[in-house]
C-alpha cells in the first residue's frame, strides 16, 4: 500500500525548497501539495476564519502538481485534510523552509505551525528548515534527501501522539555535515528594530527590519548551538503548553490557600 504524504510550507507554492522536497518524497509516496499562494513566513499558527480562500490548481508538464491556497500554512493543512485528500495522510511534511526555525522563532514559524496542525489532527508530522540566509546559495538537494530518509523512518516507526519533529539543517555541502543531534528548543531570538518609513494615509508607518539573532546563552544540546557546529538538529516538539510540574505544585498548595481566604471572609461576615 502506497503511503500518502501531505506536503506544504510557508514560503509559498512556488518556493524551490518545496519542489526539491517533492522530487525526493514522490519516489516512495503519493503526494498531495497544498501551500500558500504567496509567502506567509512568520505568520505563526494563524488561521483564516470567515474569509474567502481562493484555490489555484498548479500544473507541471501538463499534469496536476499541487494547489495554491490563498491562506496560511495552517489553513492549507486543514483544507487538504478536510476537502482534498481522499485518504488521510500518513505524514505531513512542511518545508523545506529557507531560513532556520530554532529557539523562540519556532513560535512565529508558519513552517512549524503547519506541522503542528497536522499533529493536532492526529497525524505524524515533520517541519524542516535549511539555515540559508540572505544571498547564500541554498543546498536544498541534500536537505531533501535527508528529509526523505527521515520520512521513511517515521512512516515505519511512527511518532507518539501529539509530537512532531522540527528539523534544522546547516546550509553547507553534504561532506561538511558533522552528524545529527536530537536537540531541545533553544533560547535564541531575533532583535526587533522598527524603522520609521514615513507616513501612510497620513499616519506614521514603521517596519520591523531586525536581522540580528541573539544565540542561546548555554546548552550544548540547544538547536541553534548544534546548527553552528555544522550538525543537523532534530527537536521533538509538542503543542501542549501546560507546565505539568507547576500544575501539580499548584494542586498541592492552592486548595489550602483558597480555604484560608474563605475562612477569613467568614470571620468578617456579621452574625445573624
Amino acid at each position: 500500500m502506497t503511503h500518502q504524504i501531505l506536503l506544504t510550507n510557508d514560503d509559498g507554492i512556488d518556493a524551490p525548497g518545496l519542489a526539491v522536497l517533492f522530487g525526493e518524497v514522490s519516489r516512495f509516496a503519493d503526494i498531495t501539495i497544498v501551500a500558500p499562494t504567496t509567502e506567509r513566513s512568520g505568520i505563526g499558527h494563524a488561521i483564516s476564519v470567515f474569509n474567502d480562500l481562493t484555490l489555484t490548481r498548479r500544473k507541471r508538464n501538463g499534469k496536476l502538481w499541487g494547489y495554491g491556497l490563498e491562506g496560511t500554512p495552517a489553513d492549507c493543512v486543514k483544507f487538504a485534510i478536510k476537502n482534498l485528500m481522499k485518504e488521510p495522510p500518513d505524514l505531513v511534511l512542511s518545508g523545506i523552509n529557507r531560513g532556520q526555525n530554532t529557539g523562540n522563532s519556532i513560535l512565529y514559524s508558519g513552517t512549524v505551525a503547519a506541522a503542528i496542525e497536522g499533529t493536532m489532527y492526529g497525524f505524524a508530522a515533520i517541519a524542516v528548515s535549511l539555515a540559508a540566509w540572505g544571498n547564500e546559495n541554498p543546498h536544498f538537494d541534500y536537505a531533501a534527501r535527508f528529509t526523505a530518509n527521515l520520512a521513511r523512518l517515521i512512516l515505519e516507526k511512527g511518532l507518539p501522539k501529539g509530537i512532531l519533529l522540527n528539523v534544522n539543517i546547516p546550509n553547507i555541502p553534504e561532506k561538511e555535515i558533522r552528524g545529527t543531534v536530537i536537540t531541545r528548543q533553544g533560547t535564541s531570538m531575533f532583535v526587533d528594530h522598527f524603522e520609521h518609513k514615513g507616513k501612510r494615509n497620513g499616519l506614521p508607518a514603521f517596519r520591523n527590519i531586525g536581522g540580528e539573532m541573539l544565540p542561546s546563552e548555554a546548552g550544548e544540546d540547544f538547536d541553534d548551538v548544534v546548527l553552528k557546529q555544522n550538525k543537523i538538529s532534530i527537536t521533538p516538539l509538542h503543542y501542549d503548553l501546560t507546565h505539568h510540574e507547576l500544575r501539580i505544585e499548584l494542586g498541592r498548595w492552592m486548595p489550602q490557600h483558597v480555604m484560608s481566604e474563605l475562612l477569613e471572609l467568614k470571620k468578617l461576615q456579621p452574625n445573624p
